[in-house]
């Protein structure tokens, strides 16, 4: 599994992208997961010379109606098949009609995304995980979608009322990408990682005994914009060993 991050853990800080991906290859990521708005040449340029690979496209579901061509653009420059749907809003989990509707919705995006050899992914936040009585709104999003892959968000889960690694488990099949969030799962408040709720170890555990591809850091909202990537990868390594793995690739090049 590769670790890569979220760039949106250090929007704070004022300078333009491929500034910003400079900064994430200093703090050892291997890979970020960008918009379809980041396919510029200034962009692709950083992303070579720091030897940062693009872990998947983080897009909307009315974007994706509005311009596919955008993505796919996206996705063959970043060399990635790979898009995310990163938020849908809560009413559409609040009851299994709505859950039903957003399913297929989602699933004839991904068909027209599979038309064009992409695969379509689903993040989580901690809204989908509303009770339906016998099922949440998460797992009945699971259920009534057949094409659809899961971008999990442990954090969130964990603020869902989930066990994150339990989650993971669940529904492995489905999973390749892994959002590395650490919460205070009971207030539902970011923290810096390290300092909540989420069992790190267990979480990377579950991530790679699933086969996940990538695991991504995010930090929403962190105290030190400018120190938390390095300490996040710093911790990650613990577990992961991916600072040895990006230092050797810098040595052979």
């Amino acid at each position: 599994m590769r670790i890569g991050i979220q760039p949106y853990t250090i929007s704070a800080i004022d300078e333009p992208l491929p500034l910003k991906l400079d900064r994430i290859a200093r703090a050892g990521y291997e890979g970020v997961e960008l918009g379809p708005d980041a396919n510029t040449d200034a962009v692709r340029d950083a992303l070579d010379a720091n030897d940062l690979a693009v872990s998947s496209v983080g897009s909307g579901l009315d974007a994706l109606d509005d311009d596919l061509d955008a993505h796919v653009a996206a996705c063959e420059a970043f060399d990635t098949d790979d898009v995310v749907v990163m938020w849908i809003d809560p009413e559409h989990f609040a009851t299994r009609e709505a859950v039903e509707s957003t399913a297929e919705r989602l699933d004839a995006a991904a068909d027209r995304l599979s038309d064009r050899g992409l695969r379509l992914h689903y993040h989580n936040h901690a809204h989908e995980f509303t009770d339906l009585g016998e099922t949440t709104g998460y797992e009945a999003l699971v259920d009534a979608t057949d094409r659809v892959r899961f971008e999990v968000d442990v954090g969130w889960a964990g603020v869902g009322g989930v066990d994150p690694a339990a989650l993971l488990d669940d529904i492995g099949d489905r999973v390749s990408l892994v959002h590395l969030k650490d919460m205070d799962f009971d207030a539902g408040e970011f923290v810096t990682v390290g300092e909540g709720d989420l069992d790190l170890a267990e979480a990377v555990a579950a991530a790679r005994r699933i086969g996940a591809e990538w695991g991504l850091f995010e930090n929403d909202e962190p105290v030190d914009p400018v120190a938390e990537p390095s300490h996040a990868s710093l911790l990650l390594d613990e577990h992961t060993g991916h600072l040895g793995r990006r230092e050797a690739r810098t040595d052979g090049d």
